[in-house]
């Protein structure tokens, strides 16, 4: 059936509402965010480290870990952000009247929703920007770069994934 121009404008406005409340994401997601993007980044400086034994390199890991790090924390944020706002839409648009079938208040099923929704959102976006860190990692360290200098191998590496990683958050 046909949208009535009613139903359009309300999902114009909740769009709306949602952006602007995805664009401020909680303290501890960012906190999350940045903690899980910090693990990522320093598992490529522990392989090299112990592989190549690279000691003299601390400054370049240090460099290349920190940007690493808040590319991957911006990617998981974008991902997180439009994700929250597609299924949010979903699942508002599904049954307005299931709040009924659990026997809580229209305001208080949603708000249960909503955090449910964010950890869900959550959690996918960390699998699948981790996932694709480490496949880019693993092609550019062991394959494609595989033949040059292991500190510029390293830095390569994990600028590219990181990078790669940034640029496709926007795609999904």
């Amino acid at each position: 059936h046909a949208p009535k121009m009613a139903d359009t404008q309300d999902d114009d406005i909740f769009l709306k509402t949602q952006e602007d409340r995805a664009k401020e994401l909680p303290g501890p997601t960012t906190q999350l965010n940045y903690g899980a993007a910090l693990a990522l980044s320093a598992l490529p400086v522990f392989l090299f480290y112990t592989v190549y034994k690279l000691e003299d390199a601390l400054v370049v890991y240090l460099v290349v870990s920190a940007i690493s790090t808040l590319l991957l924390a911006t990617a998981y944020a974008k991902v997180t952000r439009a994700e929250m706002i597609r299924i949010w839409t979903l699942r508002k648009r599904q049954n307005p009247n299931l709040h009924k079938k659990y026997g809580l208040g229209k305001d208080q099923f949603e708000e249960k929703c909503k955090d449910l929704t964010h950890k869900e959102v959550l959690a996918f976006s960390l699998f699948r920007n981790n996932f694709t860190f480490v496949v880019f990692f693993l092609f550019f360290a062991f394959y494609a770069f595989r033949d040059i200098n292991p500190d510029f191998c390293y830095a390569v590496s994990v600028a590219a994934s990181s990078v790669l990683v940034w640029k496709f958050s926007d795609w999904f």
